[in-house]
């Protein structure tokens, strides 16, 4: 895993793809994901883009292909209809029929901590979760094959993340974790060091990470094309502070300690000369971040960024996100509650690159807390927030700047912080 910021400082030069050249996207493609922003760049440029699904459960919990129903719904053309699904949380064991969801069905809210688990059931569902997910790999891949006859170039971008147990106690648990300030709050550590916890982990890790594994190890000799793999991940990222870009995370970012095996497995193969880049993308607002209240409050200082990088060219965008706000607050108003979060001692010092992901302190949740609510009591709409707009321009500048560097790879993991992003939003309102 790096230990060391190696960011992306200036932009690339722009990659020659062209029709000849395919985008794969392993892994489903939902709206506002960072994965639209490398699609849209892949378009531009004529790409076919090659999509897929991670399947549906049925009430009984079998897994299956989408219906033509769904497949008309989504409207994603080619879409290799074989369930992807990772992880092994509703599979049932080999010499029990239990999943470790079957494990917690029954504990109460209250009962959460001392929750314990058959962890060699556990082992049993990891094992047949894998298996089953290679299978479909390998499904995948004969389906896939014919689909890339004649490409010149291919762009395998791995999308999967998350794993949440969906047992029904998870997420309760899960949002006093990430949300909880006062009598609601939980120690991440704590919850962490449970068996619950444990769990988390290895989902996290099979889902997250364990997946870039598979598909790099079954499709190497299977397609005997030019690939370049593509992963996002997070690992902090360097914003604006006090006129200056430094390196600041999130806490508590539980799946961080996933991340870094994804790292891990870039650089294991960037050893073996597969051209495999996990690229650190900076926090947005997506459908499945809202767990993470909080973690918005450094994507505002964005705005401070496209005034360093693109003074005239970005007055227009910044007046309209002034117009989000209610009298009498300005951006001048955001940037401040934002600097002050960010310079305030307990933040600041907060994360560390060295030993990250950190855990989370009911002072640094209820100060991350009350700071996002304030930010959001600007607004004149709850639901119209500029970190919005925000968050589409980044995944816009990190789609555009991913598929630049897959062009001509040069590292197992990059990051990408507000500096570049604001620099190729800037180049995007140039044209």
């Amino acid at each position: 895993m790096a230990t060391t910021v190696i960011p992306i400082r200036n932009l690339p030069p722009l990659p020659d793809f062209n029709e000849k050249d395919v985008l794969v996207i392993f892994g489903e493609v939902f709206e506002k994901g960072y994965v639209n922003g490398l699609i849209e760049a892949a378009r531009k440029r004529g790409m076919k883009v090659i999509y897929a699904t991670v399947g549906r459960r049925e009430k009984d919990g079998q897994l299956r292909p989408l219906t033509e129903e769904e497949l008309q719904a989504k409207n994603q053309d080619p879409l290799i209809n074989v369930p992807l699904e990772a992880g092994f949380d509703l599979e049932k064991a080999e010499t029990q029929p239990l999943s470790p969801v079957d494990q917690l069905k029954d504990l109460k809210m209250s009962q959460w901590k001392e929750a314990r688990l058959d962890w060699d059931l556990v082992e049993e569902s990891r094992v047949k979760g894998v298996k089953r997910f290679r299978e479909a790999v390998k499904d995948y891949l004969v389906k896939l094959k014919p689909l890339l006859a004649g490409a010149r170039r291919v762009v395998i971008a791995h999308t999967m993340a998350g794993g949440f147990p969906r047992a029904k106690i998870v997420m309760p648990v899960a949002n006093r974790v990430f949300k909880g300030t006062g009598p609601r709050y939980q120690s991440s550590k704590e919850f962490w060091d449970s068996e619950l916890g444990r769990l988390c982990d290895k989902s996290f890790m099979e889902v997250t990470a364990e997946t870039f594994e598979h598909l790099i190890e079954l499709t190497q000799d299977y397609l005997s094309l030019p690939i370049s793999y593509v992963a996002y991940g997070y690992h902090g990222t360097e914003v604006l502070i006090e006129d200056k870009y430094e390196w600041q995370s999130y806490s508590p970012y539980l799946q961080g300690f996933a991340k870094l095996r994804l790292e891990n497995i870039a650089e294991n193969y960037w050893k073996k000369g597969v051209s495999a880049t996990v690229f650190n993308a900076p926090e947005i607002l997506t459908n499945s971040s809202s767990i993470f209240l909080g973690l918005e409050v450094v994507l505002y200082p964005l705005m401070d960024a496209f005034r360093k990088e693109g003074r005239d060219v970005v007055k227009p965008l910044l007046k309209e996100y002034e117009s989000y706000l209610k009298e009498p607050f300005s951006l001048k108003d955001i940037t401040q509650k934002t600097q002050s979060y960010l310079t305030n001692e307990l933040i600041r010092n907060w994360p560390s690159l060295k030993g990250w992901p950190q855990h989370n302190g009911p002072e640094q949740m209820h100060l991350m807390r009350t700071s996002s609510q304030e930010l959001i009591d600007m607004h004149k709409d709850p639901k119209r927030l500029i970190t919005l707009p925000l968050s589409e321009w980044v995944f816009k500048a990190c789609g555009e700047i991913m598929l630049s560097k897959a062009w001509e790879p040069t590292d197992p993991v990059l990051w990408m912080g507000h500096d570049i992003v604001a620099k190729q939003v800037v180049s995007f309102l140039e044209k």
